[in-house]
């Protein structure tokens, strides 16, 4: 996926940091317990955000320490959380193999090499989490191909294409029979799924002006060498803003038994934290001091 949604670390309690490290590792191992060891490669920070909020309905998890192909000589300690491992993992195997197909549709026929490999040696993975999540796989087609009839049109909406996407992450939870978890998850889902977009076309585009490819922001503004005016950064920033706060408000809604600093760090600190590091062009710097953040912690453990 994206990566753009994390928590501010350096803001985090030590057992906060930790139950959000065993989230990852968790995902990680249900990927392979579930779609093989290549399906590890999969894990990313967006999911484990899916993953801490499935979870958070119930006041602890069950911890074990699990074989870490990252760390060979040694274990982690991983979430535990049956049926909702097992669905995060499903959505992630999903949608990332549904991004990959886009790269794949939206690159030149040598610069998709790549990725239609990727595709063949994830699409053992991408049936069986298909099978599992039929209607979450057929909504991401019918979602994407949407998005898709947006891009051809070059539409400068930027509401229409970032629902778009949004639709697809909020339907993550759509499995959850209880609507006092389901509606308000879906909400600070859909809004992840807005901030995930607008990040993303941030993010990608002084290169999209450069490749001549869709970029909302290309027709909603006039960027100028790929850079947008501070104007044009201030009315996104207010976007993504009103996503921040709309998600807030539906977690406010959710009986949370857990991972309440987490959710709340990740909205309230993380997402104004990751746009304002794409704004100025330093979001992989700020990415690197994170990796650091956790080496420093894991050696001092």
């Amino acid at each position: 996926m994206f990566g753009y949604v994390r928590p501010r670390r350096d803001l985090l309690a030590k057992d906060a940091f930790a139950a959000y490290h065993a989230a990852y590792c968790g995902l990680c191992h249900a990927l392979g317990k579930h779609y093989g060891f290549r399906a590890r490669f999969l894990v990313n920070y967006d999911m484990t955000f899916l993953a801490l909020l499935r979870a958070s309905a119930r006041e602890s998890c069950p911890v074990k320490h699990c074989w870490c192909p990252a760390r060979v000589f040694g274990r982690k300690a991983c979430s535990i959380d049956g049926q909702n491992d097992a669905v995060t993992a499903a959505c992630t195997v999903i949608l990332c193999y549904e991004k990959l197909r886009d790269n794949v549709r939206d690159e030149s026929v040598l610069r998709a090499l790549p990725y239609r490999l990727l595709c063949w040696l994830f699409r053992r993975a991408y049936r069986k989490a298909s099978r599992r999540l039929p209607d979450f796989a057929a909504l991401c087609v019918r979602q994407l191909s949407a998005l898709h009839e947006l891009e051809q049109q070059a539409s400068p909406s930027i509401d229409a294409t970032a629902d778009a996407f949004a639709r697809i992450v909020s339907a993550c939870v759509g499995d959850l029979q209880d609507p006092a978890l389901r509606r308000p998850m879906e909400q600070i889902l859909y809004h992840t799924g807005r901030f995930l977009y607008l990040a993303d076309a941030l993010d990608d585009l002084q290169e999209d002006c450069r490749k001549d490819a869709y970029n909302p922001l290309r027709y909603r503004f006039s960027p100028s060498s790929g850079a947008l005016s501070a104007a044009d950064l201030d009315y996104l920033t207010q976007l993504t803003d009103s996503s921040v706060n709309l998600a807030g408000a539906a977690l406010e809604l959710l009986p949370l038994a857990s991972n309440r600093q987490l959710l709340e760090n990740m909205i309230f600190l993380g997402f104004p934290a990751v746009f304002s590091a794409v704004k100025s062009g330093k979001f992989q710097a700020r990415e690197l001091f994170w990796k650091k953040e956790i080496r420093k912690r894991t050696i001092q453990e």
